[in-house]
C-alpha cells in the first residue's frame, strides 16, 4: 500500500466497514503526528487502533489485535508519510505541553512557553469571540476576597448592598441637623476589587476523539473557547490559573500563574492546542494529585478513557472536581458526585465560572 489512507480503507474492508468520520480522524492523526516527528510502520498501526478503538468498542490494544487478526500482516507493509520534520521522543502522541516542556521548565511562565511554541511553527486555531460578566462577590467556593477600592456617591444602577451605611448615616444626620433635604449625593457606595486567593486547575482532554464535531465546531474548539472566556473572567478576579493537557499522558501547559498578568499569552497559547492520541483521564488526576491540587479542579473531556475504575479510585483522593462533558458521560457524572463537584455538558455558551457558584 502506498499511503496511510489506503491502509485505513483496507482495514475498513477487513472489518466489514467503519464510519467515514472515524476513518478521516485516523488519517488526520497519522499525518499530524508525522508532522510533529518521525513515525514508523508499527506506529501507524498503533495510531489507527487508537482512533478506531471507540468505534470497535474496545481498548486501543484490543483494537490493534482485532485489526491484526482481521487484516493479517498487511498493515505493517504501509510506508510512513513523508511529512517528517524532527523527532519528538518517546511519547506515543505528544501534546503541545509535552513538546514545549522539552525546551523550558514545566513551571516556566506562559510568556516563555509561547516563545517556544512560535519557534515550533505549529498551526493555530482562531478562538471564538466571547463576552463575560463578573456578577458574584463574597466568600464562595473560589474564596473570592473583596477589597474596597473607592467610595463614591450614589449613581443610577448601583446596588443597595454596596451602600456604605456608616458614611451614609453620617451624611443624613448632617442634613437633618442643618434642616436641608436629603438627596442621592448623600448616599455613599463602596466599589470593590475582586480577588480569587486559590489557584484553579483546568485539565483539558486533547485526545483524538476531541476532533469530533458538535454542531458546527469540534469538541476541542468549543472547549478552548469556553476556557478562553474563563481565563478572561479569572483575570478580572486576579486569580491564578493552571492548564493541563492530557491524552494517554498528561503534562502542564502552564502551572498556576496570574491570569491578569499573562492573559494575552494564555489566550494565544490556546490557539495552538491540538488533539490526537488515546485518552487516559487517570494521567491528569495523577499529575494534579502529585502536586497537591486536590480542589478547584475542572476537567473537560468526552469521558472516554481506558481505565474508568482507576479514574474513580483516584477521584476519591480529591476534595472537589468539577467535570464538563463533551458528550454525555456517566463516568464524569460519577467523578463530580464523588468529590462534591458539579457536572455540566459542553456547549458554545457554557460559563465555566458558574461551576464555582
Amino acid at each position: 500500500m502506498s499511503s496511510p489512507a489506503d491502509l485505513v480503507l483496507k482495514i475498513s474492508e477487513c472489518l466489514g466497514g467503519l464510519s467515514t468520520r472515524s476513518l478521516i480522524y485516523a488519517v488526520a492523526d497519522i499525518y499530524a503526528r508525522s508532522y510533529l516527528g518521525e513515525i514508523d510502520e508499527e506506529k501507524i498501526l498503533e495510531i489507527i487502533a487508537q482512533n478506531l478503538a471507540g468505534v470497535l468498542g474496545t481498548t486501543p490494544s484490543g483494537a490493534k489485535k482485532l485489526i491484526t487478526e482481521a487484516c493479517g500482516p498487511k498493515p505493517a507493509e504501509a510506508a510512513a508519510p513523508t511529512l517528517t520534520t524532527a523527532s519528538v521522543g518517546a511519547e506515543k502522541a505528544p501534546t503541545l505541553a509535552h513538546l514545549v516542556n522539552r525546551h523550558v521548565p514545566i513551571d516556566a511562565p506562559p510568556r516563555a512557553k509561547l516563545e517556544v511554541i512560535k519557534r515550533l511553527n505549529l498551526p493555530t486555531d482562531a478562538l471564538g469571540e466571547y463576552k463575560h460578566k463578573i456578577s458574584a462577590r463574597g466568600e464562595g467556593e473560589l474564596h473570592v476576597k473583596t477589597a474596597v477600592t473607592t467610595i463614591r456617591t450614589y449613581y443610577p444602577g448601583a446596588s443597595t448592598v454596596d451602600v456604605d451605611l456608616v458614611r451614609t448615616a453620617l451624611a443624613f444626620s448632617r442634613r437633618r441637623a442643618s434642616g436641608q433635604p436629603i438627596s442621592d449625593s448623600d448616599i455613599y457606595i463602596r466599589e470593590y476589587a475582586h480577588v480569587v486567593d486559590k489557584p484553579v486547575y483546568v485539565a483539558l482532554d486533547v485526545s483524538g476523539s476531541m476532533k469530533e464535531y458538535m454542531g458546527g465546531a469540534t469538541k476541542l474548539k468549543i472547549a478552548k473557547d469556553a476556557i478562553a472566556r474563563y481565563i478572561k473572567q479569572m483575570a478580572e478576579l486576579r486569580g491564578n490559573v493552571s492548564l493541563t493537557l492530557f491524552n494517554a499522558d498528561a503534562d502542564y501547559m502552564w502551572t498556576p500563574h496570574p491570569a491578569h498578568r499573562y492573559l494575552k499569552e494564555m489566550l494565544e497559547i490556546l490557539r495552538y492546542v491540538y488533539s490526537m492520541g488515546g485518552t487516559e483521564i487517570a494521567s491528569a488526576l495523577e499529575l494534579l494529585h502529585a502536586d497537591a491540587a486536590r480542589s478547584h479542579v475542572v476537567i473537560i473531556s468526552d469521558g472516554r478513557t481506558n481505565d474508568p475504575e482507576k479514574v474513580l479510585q483516584l477521584a476519591k483522593k480529591f476534595r472537589r472536581i468539577h467535570t464538563v462533558a463533551a458528550e454525555r458521560s456517566r463516568l464524569l457524572k460519577q467523578i463530580a458526585k464523588i468529590t462534591g463537584g458539579k457536572y455540566r455538558e459542553l456547549n458554545p455558551t457554557l460559563d465555566l465560572l458558574s461551576l464555582h457558584t
